[in-house]
């Protein structure tokens, strides 16, 4: 097999530069000099996550489709931590992204199967009150374009960017309760009836009708159409009073007083 690479990161000081081969190698150098410091052996499989440390010069992420996820020390050449990421059942995850946080104290990745993987210090508890799957009801919905070729949500004729948050659901659809849908951006000082997503029956291309999570805009619209708020009514009945005592006030000025005299001027 010809050795080909799959990745490249430099250090966090540009001191080292770190390339994965298709051997499943790691290889450290010195940047300036070119000079191969180490070979970091561990992966099975190749490797296409690279990820320096945010401050500390010293760290390297490495992770990939073996599912292992390895921090280095790559000034000794040496393995700090590994992460084998076997889920049950299902075998090993293939590890796809990873990032550090700013601060470095924690790291996030992405796996094959859509899981979210969180490592860092401190207690898990935080994470523990959340869902264990969690979509946007809209993550699926199709797409089409208008006469500008510009997209469109099918559903609401609505450019995606420009639709209300999306409501929380799990992977079968069914929304979660009101406390994780304050976890949406834009979502966070709702009131709780704009909280609870609105169910209705939708169907699909191959002609077969699914529940399906409708945004809440697009109800409370159509809703208002039908029954329309007390405050529009009010709004509506005093422009037409007002309107009513213009018109008046105008008929009057017209037709001025019997004796011909002209209507003061009012101030």
């Amino acid at each position: 097999m010809k050795p080909k690479v799959t990745m490249i990161a430099w250090n966090q000081n540009d001191n080292y530069v770190v390339t994965a081969v298709n051997n499943h190698l790691l290889k450290v150098w010195n940047s300036c000099t070119g000079q191969l410091l180490h070979d970091l052996v561990g992966h099975a499989d190749e490797v296409f996550v690279l990820e320096t440390h945010p401050f500390d010069s010293r760290i390297m992420l490495s992770a990939g489709h073996d599912g292992n996820i390895f921090i280095w020390d790559i000034t000794k050449g040496t393995k700090t931590k590994h992460y084998f990421n076997m889920i049950e059942g299902q075998g090993h995850g293939a590890v796809f992204d990873c990032k550090f946080s700013p601060d470095g104290q924690h790291f996030a990745c992405t796996d094959s199967h859509g899981h979210l993987l969180i490592f860092g210090f401190g207690c898990s508890r935080p994470y523990e009150k959340i869902p264990d799957q969690m979509f946007f009801h809209t993550d699926y919905r199709p797409l089409i374009r208008d006469s500008n070729n510009y997209v469109l949500d099918e559903q609401t004729q609505q450019a995606p960017h420009l639709m209300p948050p999306p409501f929380l659901v799990d992977v079968d659809g069914n929304p979660h309760p009101t406390k994780y849908q304050r976890l949406v951006p834009g979502r966070e000082n709702c009131a709780d009836e704009h909280l609870i997503p609105q169910l209705g029956y939708v169907a699909t291309s191959d002609g077969e009708v699914v529940e399906q999570v409708i945004g809440q805009q697009t109800v409370d619209q159509d809703e208002q159409v039908v029954e329309p708020s007390i405050l529009d009514g009010i709004i509506r009945q005093l422009q037409l009073q007002q309107d009513q005592r213009t018109g008046a006030d105008q008929e009057s000025a017209s037709s001025g007083p019997p004796n011909g005299e002209g209507t003061p001027r009012r101030g």
